[in-house]
């Protein structure tokens, strides 16, 4: 009887198997790497997208309604200044009020300050109705103007003829024969002091026809980039140098912010230069405008430079960002110059101008 003879995988056609199958491998590993590659380059791009989106808008927002409660009709309602203790203190003695204020930061990002009521009583100041025998006395108004406990008010000057005074409500406001008493006792209240004239070079006393202005939690915030990420704090509540432990963080991968005040003419609402916040602007010294002059910033130009997560192996960004066209008056646009290093990683630029709302409303 014949076997039938068996068939079999050679040797050679075993090893010719191997190559090929290896080599489909291979060809399926380099298209997965560059998918990956392009899909974490996506995902980093997204990622500064929103994040840079999200740092503008909350600086929008806060620049659009900064001021609110210090102006009316006739312009600011502290044009001398104003007086701010908080425990133990002095923040402001007789300090010119900024809305906004631009602290440069020479080769690095700049900051933003920005302070408002944050309630909607501001909007409609009450009256005093009886003389303050001293600073620290009582003020009388006639109506409670919506303030309650541990809320702050602002004393104000008929005309802004006084440097106004930044006070937190003790008790509820008590109800009396001729209006509302607003009391300011010291003690665990830290923005009042027990006596004003030991910590203020003038320490008003407010008489009939001056004004208080609900402030509510007086909201006032500086935008700064620290540790690559912008971050957010009280300048009243915390003092400087401000870092990364005492500030909270907003918003991640932001590398830089700068801005420029949007001047106006005295007299007028248009706005005919952009100025460095500096000494030495196109402009003149904008480092520490006065009370004339703050009410000549109309708007506020920012730019916000997003960064991505994701590292390249090539250099992929321009040795500088430029972070607006150049063309307007005053000084030129900011640039951010990338390092060597920084050069490998894709940036966003967000560039907007806003509108600072409670001065041109204020006239």
């Amino acid at each position: 009887m014949k076997r039938s003879r068996q068939a079999g995988v050679t040797l050679v056609e075993l090893m010719v198997a191997l190559v090929i199958g290896s080599l489909a491998v291979l060809v399926i590993q380099q298209v997965m790497a560059v998918f990956e590659g392009q899909k974490r380059t996506s995902s980093g791009g997204s990622d500064a997208q929103v994040n840079g989106a999200v740092a503008l808008f909350s600086i929008e927002r806060e620049v659009r309604q900064a001021g609110y409660g210090l102006f009316g009709g006739d312009g600011s309602l502290c044009p001398l200044g104003i007086n701010i203790y908080y425990n133990g203190t002095t923040v402001s003695d007789g300090g010119v009020i900024r809305p906004v204020a631009i602290l440069d930061g020479g080769t690095g990002p700049d900051a933003i300050d920005f302070i408002r009521s944050d309630t909607d009583f501001a909007a409609v100041p009450v009256t005093i109705v009886k003389n303050m025998p001293n600073a620290s006395s009582i003020v009388t108004t006639d109506s409670s103007g919506g303030l309650a406990q541990n809320q702050l008010f602002l004393a104000v000057g008929k005309g802004g003829g006084k440097i106004c005074t930044l006070m937190q409500m003790s008790q509820p406001p008590q109800k009396t024969g001729n209006g509302w008493n607003l009391q300011h006792n010291s003690g665990q209240y830290l923005y009042n002091p027990s006596n004003p004239n030991n910590v203020f070079a003038v320490a008003p006393t407010y008489e009939i026809g001056d004004a208080v202005v609900n402030m509510g939690s007086l909201v006032h915030g500086r935008y700064q980039v620290l540790c690559d990420r912008l971050t957010e704090v009280n300048p009243t509540v915390t003092a400087a140098p401000h870092d990364c432990a005492n500030t909270a963080p907003l918003v991640d991968q932001i590398v830089d912010l700068q801005a420029q005040y949007g001047i106006a003419a005295a007299g007028s609402t248009q706005i005919s230069q952009w100025c460095n916040a500096t000494t030495s602007s196109a402009c003149g010294d904008w480092s520490n405008p006065g009370a004339a002059d703050v009410s000549r910033i109309r708007a506020v130009r920012v730019a916000v430079v997003a960064r991505s997560v994701q590292y390249e192996k090539e250099q992929v960004s321009p040795a500088s960002l430029t972070l607006w066209e150049a063309g307007d008056p005053g000084d030129p646009p900011p640039s951010r110059a990338l390092t060597g290093d920084e050069r490998h990683y894709r940036y966003k630029v967000f560039t907007t101008i806003v509108p600072i709302r409670n001065v041109i409303w204020g006239g």
